[in-house]
């Protein structure tokens, strides 16, 4: 009798749309300055990469900084993400803006790609979201804040 219990409880959780491991309820996908970023699983291993997806919910054409792509993690859920731009993530330490506009995505409205950020092979337990940067045409920044995907989670052992 008390196995049977037991049993409905952990289907009537499970039933209701909550995952009994990751991130939960978490939502993959997150949208700001009219730009969603989608990533496609809760859960990760250090040194994997996440390829989001990036659809322009603006009017208007958008670029995409792929020089500054980047993971970033918490330990908690209440901290804040780190907001740093740095194109140095992907294109080195010598980049300048005529390679980082060679590097950018051109995002037209309605469109979506596909970008990718490499999680360190160091990386620590925690919450994790991919940071996005939007350019304008001359690749200066258009906000002083990134777009960035839905919360996932990295594990040393995800997926094994």
């Amino acid at each position: 009798m008390r196995r049977t219990i037991f049993v409905l409880g952990l289907s009537a959780l499970v039933g209701c749309g909550e995952s009994t491991t990751g991130p939960g309820a978490a939502n993959l996908c997150a949208t700001s300055q009219g730009v969603e970023v989608c990533a496609p699983r809760s859960e990760y291993r250090p040194n994997e990469v996440v390829s989001v997806s990036v659809t322009n919910e603006t009017s208007a054409t958008i670029y995409i900084d792929t020089c500054s792509v980047k993971p970033v993690g918490k330990t908690s859920r209440e901290a804040a993400f780190p907001v740093d731009y740095s194109p140095q993530n992907q294109c080195g330490n010598d980049v300048d803006v005529e390679e980082i506009v060679a590097n950018m995505i051109e995002l037209p409205a309605g469109q979506s790609i596909q970008v990718t950020g490499n999680i360190s092979s160091f990386a620590f337990q925690g919450f994790y979201r991919i940071n996005v940067w939007v350019l304008d045409v001359a690749g200066a920044r258009v906000s002083n804040l990134p777009v960035f995907s839905g919360t996932f989670e990295v594990f040393p052992s995800a997926g094994t």
